[in-house]
C-alpha cells in the first residue's frame, strides 16, 4: 500500500495512522512541572518558568487549527481545509482525496450527531487533538497532531469504542432456607 492509500485508508478508519502523525491513541499525560534545580543558569530558570506557557499557546493554537480543519470539511471546502498542513501531508493527503474519505463517513456510519469537546494530550513533540464525533451507528473521533511550528502533521478518523452498560445485579435478598410462616 503506498503512502497516499495509507492515509486516506486511515482516514476512512481501516489502517494504521499516517507515518506522519503520532501513534493511534497516544497517551494522555501533563508531565509534571518541577521546579528549576538549585544550580539551574538564571536562563534556563526563565525557560522553565515560561514552559507551561508555551505549551498552553501550542495546545490553543491546536485546538483553532483542528476547529478550522473540521469546519473547512464540513463546508466541503477541501482545499481550505488543508489550508494548515505540512507539506508531508499536503502531498500525502490531496483535496479530492480527503473530499472522497470525508463524505464516505455518512455513508457508511450514518447521519453525524453534534461534536464532543476537544481533548488535548502530547506525544512526541506534537500536540494531539481529539475530537469526538458521533454518528448514528458510530462514535468516532478526529484526531489531529500539530508539530512544533504549528502546522498539522497528522489527521485521521478512528472508531471509538462504544461503553457496555454494567450487567444488572439482583437487588432482591437471598433466598432463606426456613419455613415460611403459617397463619391460623
Amino acid at each position: 500500500m503506498n503512502r497516499t492509500s495509507l492515509i486516506a485508508a486511515t482516514l476512512l478508519g481501516i489502517g494504521a495512522a499516517a507515518s506522519a502523525a503520532p501513534p493511534r491513541q497516544p497517551a494522555t499525560h501533563q508531565a509534571p512541572i518541577a521546579p528549576p534545580a538549585a544550580t539551574a543558569s538564571p536562563s534556563a530558570k526563565a525557560i522553565n518558568e515560561l514552559a507551561p506557557q508555551a505549551a498552553a499557546a501550542a495546545i490553543e493554537s491546536c485546538i483553532s487549527k483542528t476547529d478550522a480543519l473540521l469546519a473547512a470539511l464540513d463546508k466541503g471546502d477541501y482545499a481550505g481545509a488543508e489550508m494548515d498542513f505540512n507539506p508531508t501531508m499536503q502531498a500525502g493527503l490531496p483535496p479530492d482525496q480527503l473530499k472522497q474519505a470525508w463524505e464516505a463517513l455518512p455513508t457508511r456510519f450514518g447521519t453525524p450527531g453534534a461534536r464532543g469537546a476537544p481533548h488535548n494530550s502530547l506525544s512526541d513533540g506534537y500536540v494531539v487533538i481529539t475530537v469526538p464525533m458521533p454518528y448514528q451507528s458510530m462514535m468516532l473521533a478526529a484526531q489531529v497532531a500539530c508539530e512544533a511550528d504549528g502546522k498539522i502533521a497528522g489527521f485521521h478518523v478512528m472508531t471509538l469504542p462504544v461503553s457496555q452498560p454494567a450487567p444488572a445485579t439482583s437487588a432482591a435478598p437471598a433466598a432463606t432456607s426456613a419455613p415460611a410462616p403459617t397463619h391460623r
